[in-house]
């Protein structure tokens, strides 16, 4: 299986990169906040799989990912930074681009960006920060050959203090700012954890019926759905948990499923739909009034504007990913 391309896992992530989408990009009424509830799976996936990927792996190999991360979060937040100085300066002039650099020197916005993962220039990019400390941390931990169960136990505890933070402290009524719950400490590490203990029990998972995979999946949807709506929005819930686990079920017994030719071509798309998307959504909203649409007025344009954007994210993502691989061809050449 490591050897070969699994093609249902490229499916799955580029669902679960569409649902990113749709969590900031939102689908009209309570429908577009039970689907932001549900795509609350994506990003700790996301973790999960680059863990499952780095099972037994050697550090050359981690410190390698972590430069490719590195240079990815750079020029994603280069990007998104021109976006947001753009913005700012078409809405308030040179002031505005004054105030969001003057942002930078705050120590507690530096804290939050070096600690907590938090950017300024795009929300979601916390993500592709997080994921570069876990890799960080874990070529020390490979270094230092650090036991699969000393691993395990740090990863389910800090996956449990996560929910007790978010969704159990929200059940009291308590709230926590999402930035000390959604960071590499509690959310990235205990979910690539998962997904090494995923990894190295890989056979166990493959034997789990799909009667039960289809449960988890069911119970894992009623869950977030009713948490959502009865204690508010958080970044991971128990019903995730369920969710992940039927994905990861599924990716391991099926890797050689028969997945449409038109699906494996976007292979690799899913990152860049993830960091591209909100640029993308918020160019379509100010192009929309140019046609005579109004995203308050028509209730079809709110649902049929986060389906746009995935078409659109997915067609700049291709053209990237078409664009990188004759770079590289080059390059080797």
């Amino acid at each position: 299986m490591e050897n070969q391309k699994n093609r249902t896992l490229e499916l799955i992530k580029l669902v679960a990169a569409y649902m990113v989408v749709f969590i900031h990009v939102l689908f009209a009424g309570e429908t577009g906040t039970a689907v932001e509830s549900v795509g609350r799976f994506a990003v700790p996936l996301f973790f999960l799989i680059s863990g499952f990927y780095s099972y037994q792996i050697k550090p050359e190999k981690i410190k390698k990912r972590a430069k490719s991360i590195l240079v990815l979060a750079i020029v994603a937040t280069v990007c998104c930074t021109i976006f947001k100085v753009w913005q700012m300066y078409t809405t308030r002039g040179m002031q505005g681009i004054d105030a969001y650099f003057i942002r930078y020197t705050k120590p507690e916005v530096l804290f939050r960006l070096f600690f907590l993962n938090v950017t300024l220039s795009s929300g979601h990019l916390w993500y592709l920060f997080a994921i570069l400390y876990v890799y960080i941390i874990f070529y020390f931990v490979t270094k230092f050959r650090v036991s699969d169960k000393a691993i395990f136990i740090t990863s389910f505890s800090l996956l449990v203090a996560h929910l007790l933070l978010g969704e159990g402290l929200a059940v009291l009524g308590i709230t926590v700012k999402n930035y000390y719950i959604r960071n590499f400490f509690l959310m990235g590490i205990p979910c690539f954890g998962l997904g090494l203990f995923a990894r190295k029990y890989k056979d166990k998972f493959r034997d789990i019926p799909n009667y039960l995979i289809y449960i988890a999946a069911i119970i894992g949807i009623l869950e977030s759905i009713i948490s959502r709506f009865s204690f508010g929005r958080q970044e991971m819930y128990i019903g995730s948990l369920f969710i992940l686990f039927a994905l990861v079920c599924t990716f391991i017994k099926y890797s050689d499923a028969k997945i449409p030719s038109f699906v494996m071509a976007l292979e690799g798309c899913s990152t860049y739909i993830y960091i591209f998307h909100n640029i993308i959504a918020n160019i379509m909203k100010d192009l929309y009034p140019l046609f005579g649409l109004s995203m308050k007025r028509s209730l079809l344009l709110q649902n049929i504007h986060p389906i746009l954007v995935c078409v659109v994210s997915t067609i700049v993502a291709y053209v990237i990913v078409r664009i990188s691989a004759k770079i590289r061809k080059k390059q080797i050449v």
